[in-house]
């Protein structure tokens, strides 16, 4: 038994004595916020599930993967229902209550990590592969389903199979066992050695998702660009009006300036939320994850010189690298507080991303007032003002019409406008 604020022996824990408090309301705090958030967008969202899309279908598989998570957390309460062995020299291969829970964390936090990075690769891909409109590998229902699955059990094999491996190498420990794996994090998590090969794992599929990110925003960018060179246009400075919207000014007599029709201007604001719909997943994880995975290597990497000790010669050689080192020390401390904020806020920042960018259900204000303070979307001129149509007709100077990829280009603006409605999650009736 025990105190849920467990801050039992902290002043034996230099990389967390001053701190753990403060990650121990982290946890419970944001934990049951997490999981209700969440909870709501897949009510929300499973009404309309026979007509969902693929990427609506994806971002349920997330928030069912982020609340795992958060159950991993609030297992933590469970836990103080038991008696406390860690001060016994019990070897971890010695089951306890405690360190069943633990472990059982330790399989939910895997398979929820996985699930979470390879859906959000698996919707930056298909974001790609519908920006681009080449052949579509996920159109079929069959490779939809097969891909959601397979997402699914890679992450519980490794879970399971992590498991495993690191109860195999830490069987012997003692300064290391699962009742202790909680010491300053307050979840549990692997020993340092699978530690490392677990985010070694996670870091090659963050690179990926960068990779399909930078395509996706380098596509879209290329796209906004040839939606303004089409609408561009060469007039005579003298009659250029002052307000309007200019790509450049020159000490030149001919100045260029962008005149667009409705459609046009749809065209453009649309593939602004696109930017923002294909990628607002995408770059939470990946900031997230960076963030994770350099802390976590780093942190792995210091404390194994540690805990290879037995209990009092690992707490002593803390004390010495960590606890008599003040300046050290604190920066431990701060990465620790900031690496437990944003683990327990994850899944509070994917469910704000779906409220505020994709469900209409939850309010227009809030995603009119993020577009319009994120997309900036400026109000050209409009093609369709007689004064502006005569003075383009009059003062246009020799545009060449057989530039090179003006075809594609005038393609490619066509297709964003068709493509936007296939990226348009919160319906759930497109054919993503």
């Amino acid at each position: 038994m025990g105190s849920v604020y467990d801050l039992d022996n902290v002043e034996f824990n230099p990389r967390c004595s001053d701190v753990k408090g403060v990650i121990i309301i982290f946890t419970y705090s944001c934990a049951p916020i997490t999981f209700i958030l969440l909870t709501y967008c897949i009510v929300k969202m499973m009404p309309n599930k026979k007509r969902s899309s693929f990427l609506a279908q994806i971002i349920l598989l997330i928030f069912f993967s982020e609340i795992m998570t958060s159950i991993s957390k609030l297992l933590q309460f469970l836990k103080y229902a038991f008696e406390d062995t860690r001060k016994n020299a019990d070897k971890n291969s010695v089951e306890t209550p405690r360190g069943i829970i633990c472990q059982i964390q330790i399989v939910i936090s895997i398979f929820s990590d996985f699930c979470s990075l390879l859906s959000t690769l698996l919707l930056s891909f298909r974001c790609y592969e519908v920006i681009k409109s080449t052949k579509r590998i996920f159109d079929s229902k069959k490779s939809r389903k097969y891909s959601l699955i397979l997402v699914i059990l890679i992450s519980f094999i490794f879970a399971i199979s992590f498991l495993l491996i690191d109860r195999k190498i830490t069987e012997d420990s003692v300064s290391y066992k699962y009742d202790l794996r909680d010491r300053c994090s307050y979840w549990c998590w692997l020993g340092h050695e699978m530690s490392l090969f677990t985010y070694f794992c996670f870091m090659i599929i963050l690179i990926f998702n960068i990779i399909y990110a930078c395509k996706t925003n380098s596509y879209l960018k290329r796209g906004y660009q040839t939606l303004l060179a089409q609408n561009s246009v060469l007039i005579d400075k003298s009659i250029s009006d002052k307000n309007d919207n200019s790509l450049f000014n020159s000490g030149n007599s001919v100045i260029e300036k962008n005149y667009f029709s409705d459609d046009d201007q749809k065209r453009i604001d649309e593939i602004k939320r696109m930017k923002i719909k294909c990628l607002i997943y995408p770059c939470i994880t990946i900031g997230i994850w960076a963030l994770f995975t350099i802390y976590r290597m780093v942190d792995d990497i210091m404390m194994m010189s540690i805990d290879k000790y037995n209990r009092e010669d690992g707490r002593d050689r803390e004390k010495e690298i960590i606890g008599d080192n003040p300046p050290l020390q604190r920066l431990v401390e701060a990465f620790l507080v900031i690496h437990s904020f944003f683990s327990s806020i994850r899944g509070i920042l994917y469910a704000f991303s779906f409220i505020i960018f994709e469900e209409k259900v939850f309010g227009n204000c809030l995603r009119k007032l993020c577009f319009k303070c994120c997309l900036k979307i400026e109000k050209y001129g409009e093609m369709d003002e007689d004064k502006n149509r005569d003075s383009i007709a009059n003062n246009t100077i020799g545009r060449n019409s057989t530039d090179d990829g003006l075809n594609f280009r005038k393609s490619i603006a066509s297709d964003f406008s068709k493509n936007h409605n296939d990226m348009n999650v919160s319906d759930y009736n497109s054919n993503v």
